[in-house]
């Protein structure tokens, strides 16, 4: 491949896993447990501290159980390190989380801040989660 060409294909990959990144935290925010669901492989893995969910099926309603109950939250995903190798990705984010228990006590959340080290595959002209793993480096809560 011509290195402008390889250039570019790179970029646009970046792109599209960035795009990605943005639609993860949209998702959880939004309540789409069933559209976050879809950003992963058939066969991805979530891992959060103490436990990890493998594979599409039941990802949303495992994502749900853990974050359903809040009121809100609010994800942020930011400082992405991409590297792309063909049809495989992997990146690190920060990661900032709050989570809202009371719709009647804004003051009333607690939040967790660290990375998130991912795994992507393409599937198709698509990018995809193939691992997440959350790695909380602090955490904190109102009042």
């Amino acid at each position: 491949m011509h290195e402008e060409t390889a250039r570019l294909r790179s970029l646009f990959d970046r792109a599209d896993i960035y795009d990605l990144l943005a639609e993860f935290v949209r998702c959880l925010d939004d309540r789409d447990f069933t559209g976050y669901a879809a950003l992963f492989t058939e066969d991805g893995v979530l891992r959060m501290p103490g436990r990890e969910h493998r594979g599409r099926a039941g990802l949303a309603e495992y994502v749900e159980a853990d974050l359903g109950h809040y009121h809100r939250t609010h994800h942020l995903s930011a400082n992405h390190r991409v590297e792309v190798d063909g049809d495989r990705a992997t990146s690190r984010s920060s990661m900032h989380a709050v989570h809202l228990r009371s719709a009647d006590d804004p003051t009333d959340w607690w939040s967790v801040g660290g990375w998130y080290d991912n795994t992507y595959r393409r599937v198709g002209t698509a990018w995809r989660f193939h691992t997440v793993d959350i790695t909380p480096v602090w955490l904190g809560e109102g009042p």
